[in-house]
């Protein structure tokens, strides 16, 4: 038995152009945009209708299952309340962001994005989500154990896109210390002595780790036709580094020559 849906008097979103009119879906298929309302269906009053969003870049699933620091919700309660925010938003696609590599900042210890995402993968085969969901590895190659963190998902056939970021002071999304001092030394309460050390372990991580961590993620990341993504581009320094690592997104350029680089790069 053929089972049909009629969505009318609406303003449907097409790739060029906005259209008053009717979408008929049969068994699950769109199979029919028209112009003009019909007298069947269910009545948009006039609302607009547009394609299902893809959310390539959300922490919002870490809000869930950390909403404050030191605190862990239940993984699955964490996920049933992001699914139901992302498909109300419109969003059918999204990309959970995972975060790899922990720092004293913050972030997860090993194993914790590993059965968050387990725990994805369970509710996914159960049927409880609204929206489909794929991983997106936030890897944070200035931190000590992002290889550690990462070699949790060499596998996984779910993660489909990989970033790679570092937010030492004085790289990318942190050019200059008034950027730094405001989010981490303000942000944390450090005395000036304490956020000076803090600062000069970072940049020493970063200086000793992030090149190394970039080859290798990026290396089986092109072994698994894994999309890479730069985060945070600044310089055309960057640009070019990205370009080396096989990166096909940038994320978030901070800067236009950045942006300008590498759209013509693309």
């Amino acid at each position: 038995m053929t089972a049909e849906l009629v969505f009318t008097n609406a303003r449907i979103v097409l790739e060029d152009e906005i259209i008053s009119g009717s979408v008929q879906i049969r068994d699950g298929k769109i199979s029919d945009v028209s112009e003009g309302s019909v007298h069947t269906g269910e009545d948009f009053a006039g609302d607009y209708l547009i394609p299902g969003l893809v959310e390539l870049h959300t922490d919002h699933l870490e809000t869930h299952y950390s909403p404050r620091p030191g605190v862990r919700w239940n993984p699955t309660a964490a996920i049933q309340a992001h699914d139901a925010q992302i498909a109300s938003s419109g969003i059918t696609t999204v990309f959970d962001c995972l975060r790899m590599g922990a720092d004293e900042d913050g972030g997860f210890e090993r194993g914790e994005m590993r059965d968050m995402a387990d725990a994805i993968q369970a509710a996914e085969r159960e049927g409880r989500l609204r929206s489909e969901h794929l991983i997106h590895l936030r890897c944070e190659v200035s931190a000590n154990n992002v290889l550690e963190h990462f070699s949790d998902f060499e596998t996984d056939p779910y993660v489909r896109l990989v970033s790679l970021m570092d937010h030492a002071p004085g790289q990318r999304q942190f050019q200059t210390m008034d950027q730094y001092t405001l989010y981490y030394q303000k942000k944390r309460g450090l005395s000036d002595a304490a956020f000076a050390e803090f600062v000069a372990r970072r940049q020493e991580e970063s200086a000793r780790n992030s090149t190394p961590h970039r080859d290798v993620i990026s290396k089986v990341c092109a072994e698994r036709n894994i999309t890479v993504a730069s985060h945070d581009d600044a310089t055309l320094a960057h640009v070019d580094e990205a370009i080396e690592n096989g990166v096909r997104l940038a994320e978030f350029p901070t800067s236009f020559d950045a942006a300008k680089a590498r759209m013509k790069r693309a």
